[in-house]
């Protein structure tokens, strides 16, 4: 069995990346791309790279060959040529970066089709890390030349934040300056943390240009961007010490007047069946509920609710109910038939929530939205159907959408929208990276639910259902076909759901909106490429293919974890790293922690003040157990002295619970 296989849910192992400097210059050079740009240690940029967007937004992989790679003290350099191909169509891009410790870094591209090539977008993009950057002063100096000073919204912005640039400075801190020049074509700013990219995107080829284009071999591009840094600090800052297995502490505080999250599973209507012979390992999970969500654009029907009641019924789990309208003007002929029908089933759902179903789509701030009933008119008409039910709206897509078509003031009882973390990368390091955006997100949309932040925080604010892939694409006509299970942008089945990556991934997603006050979150599935059971799928998986249906995947036991602390205390916890996440709770007279190692390598762990406590490790080498005897396992906790640490193995999740004192 591959370690892999129980780490990511694939034996592929990626690229490894290896470090390129120039004295206090540092990248890490990722598979062609450049990543984690520093100067003496700190973030300046979180990557520069070359990109191809498909018609549908698709991003295919670099075929890299000749790569040379050069390093001295004082410089690097990289050449290499990347094959992109996109069906018969194929584009030659010759690539150059190089870096010197003056602080001056430069790619250039030659870019080249070999056959006509339609494209989105064809280019270089550069990535701003959110520190440093979101709420600061930036200098913008423009194609025609001209300059101006501007501010980076703190709020997420629903469209491009600048346009039409040619240099940018930023001040990643006091006393350093970074200038970023664009030439080649007219290069255009996204704020990423609309998708929870945790980034500022520089582009070429401006999104109000009509797309897809065409590359046409007879007409050879290029494209250069160069960076230099300006080091204007009196005391220079200090390389980081990276934590050593000794040196990462976690420390917990007091008890919050913040509960923890209500906890969802997420069920389309149509997959309700498959997933009736798992109802006693569903039941298992202890406090969760259905978010059930009913689309009759995609042939959702009466027997399929049927499927769900029954489900539900054998499981001994409430239902949360989720509405796609088609109406156009009118909604209340389909939510009064929704009403029926969910009365026939016998499903008494605890809440609803109504979307037209053309807000799954994605259009840009200014562009003509097709007809769709209005949201005083499907709250009024859902009062009517479910008069004593909190009914909520917002976006049946990602927070993007919300920002982008924000609901009506006051207009419903409670919002919510998903998230995805692989809309624009899909490694694992940019998956993690996504939960640095969530406070971000969050900030943003509790400021759209209402002008009146007071009011805002009252209102309820609901988020998933969440995963490492996407249930749906709102940027193409549904989500990436990826039958290999490989790492790919956009898909609904992502191999690491399945792995351990996804239990630490799901951990540190609720730390970050439990600490923000988020009410519900909806994670996982039943079955399916976001179940947390295990069943036969249309797609090869390595290992779980030949154990019995009905294993869990380790989501599971994460999913049971935060519903056994579902509405108790939050407690506060620090951490001085962020290989971390960390959430604690009371529970009577103990003190409950979850702790997920977000890292690909061990980690050791202290607890402060804490000698004595029981733990469960959730990792490789208890995934057979975990998966096949999900209840032996779930009791495997043992009593330790923890007083030097615990070792967490790469994205392993430990519960420890101690009496408090």
């Amino acid at each position: 069995m591959s370690r892999a296989v129980f780490l990511t849910g694939t034996s592929v192992v990626e690229t490894p990346k290896f470090t390129l400097s120039a004295a206090s210059l540092s990248v890490e050079f990722d598979h062609g791309a450049l990543r984690w740009i520093r100067w003496r240690g700190v973030e300046v940029l979180r990557a520069l790279t070359f990109l191809v967007r498909t018609p549908g937004w698709g991003t295919p992989e670099p075929q890299i060959s000749g790569l040379d790679i050069q390093q001295s003290d004082n410089a690097f350099e990289v050449s290499y040529q990347a094959r992109y191909v996109n069906g018969d169509e194929r584009v030659k891009v010759d690539l150059h970066f190089a870096g010197r410790s003056d602080g001056t870094l430069s790619a250039t591209a030659r870019i080249a089709a070999e056959t006509p090539f339609d494209t989105n977008r064809t280019g270089f993009v550069v990535l701003y890390p959110l520190a440093g950057f979101a709420g600061t002063e930036i200098q913008v100096e423009h194609a025609q030349g001209e300059s101006a000073a501007l501010t980076i919204p703190e709020a997420i912005s629903p469209g491009q934040p600048i346009f039409d640039i040619r240099a940018i400075t930023h001040r990643p801190i006091e006393g350093l300056s970074v200038v970023t020049r664009f030439d080649g074509d007219i290069f255009e700013a996204e704020d990423h943390r609309n998708w929870s990219d945790a980034s500022f995107k520089m582009y070429s080829r401006p999104i109000g240009l009509p797309y897809p284009y065409r590359l046409l071999p007879e007409l050879v591009t290029h494209q250069s961007v160069t960076i230099n840094i300006h080091d204007h600090a009196i005391s220079q800052p200090d390389e980081p010490v990276a934590n050593t297995a000794q040196s990462i502490r976690v420390a917990v505080g007091k008890k919050t007047k913040q509960t923890l999250p209500a906890i969802g599973l997420g069920l389309s209507a149509n997959e309700s069946a498959d997933a009736i012979p798992y109802a006693f390992q569903l039941a298992a999970l202890g406090p969760v509920h259905l978010l059930l969500r009913f689309d009759p654009a995609a042939q959702h029907s009466i027997d399929h609710l049927a499927a769900a009641s029954q489900l539900a019924s054998n499981a001994h789990l409430p239902v949360a109910f989720e509405l796609l309208l088609t109406a156009s003007h009118d909604p209340a002929p389909e939510i009064a038939q929704a009403a029926k029908w969910l009365e026939i089933v016998g499903i008494s759902p605890i809440s609803v929530a109504i979307f037209p179903k053309v807000d799954e789509r994605s259009f840009q701030p200014d562009e003509v939205r097709p007809p769709s009933p209005t949201d005083t008119a499907i709250y009024s008409e859902a009062k009517k159907a479910f008069p004593t039910l909190a009914v909520g709206g917002g976006s049946p897509a990602f927070f993007t959408e919300l920002n982008r078509k924000r609901p009506s003031a006051g207009a419903f009882d409670f919002i919510t929208h998903a998230t995805a973390p692989t809309v624009h990368a899909a490694d694992d390091a940019s998956v993690v990276e996504t939960l640095q955006s969530l406070p971000h997100i969050i900030r943003s949309a509790r400021q759209i639910i209402s002008a009146d932040q007071g009011v805002a925080e009252s209102v309820p604010y609901r988020i998933g259902p969440i995963g490492i892939g996407a249930r749906l694409n709102p940027y193409g006509s549904g989500p990436v076909a990826n039958p290999d299970s490989a790492r790919v942008g956009l898909a609904a089945n992502d191999p690491r759901q399945r792995g351990l990556l996804a239990a630490a991934w799901h951990v540190g997603y609720a730390a970050v909106v439990a600490e923000h006050g988020i009410d519900t979150l909806v994670l996982g599935a039943p079955t399916g490429p976001f179940g947390v059971v295990s069943t036969q799928q249309p797609y090869a998986r390595q290992w779980w293919d030949e154990q019995v249906e009905g294993a869990v995947y380790p989501l599971f036991h994460v999913v049971a974890d935060l519903a056994s602390g579902s509405g108790k205390p939050r407690l506060e916890t620090t951490s001085n790293s962020e290989k971390l996440a960390v959430l604690g709770w009371v529970d009577g007279d103990k003190h409950v922690l979850l702790i997920a190692n977000l890292a690909s390598e061990s980690v050791n762990v202290t607890l402060a003040d804490v000698d004595v406590a029981r733990v469960r490790i959730l990792d490789v080498a208890h995934s057979e157990l975990a998966a096949l005897s999900p209840a032996i396992f779930r009791q495997h906790s043992e009593e330790r002295d923890i007083g030097q640490g615990i070792n967490l193995d790469a994205y392993a999740v430990a519960k420890i619970s101690y009496q408090r004192k």
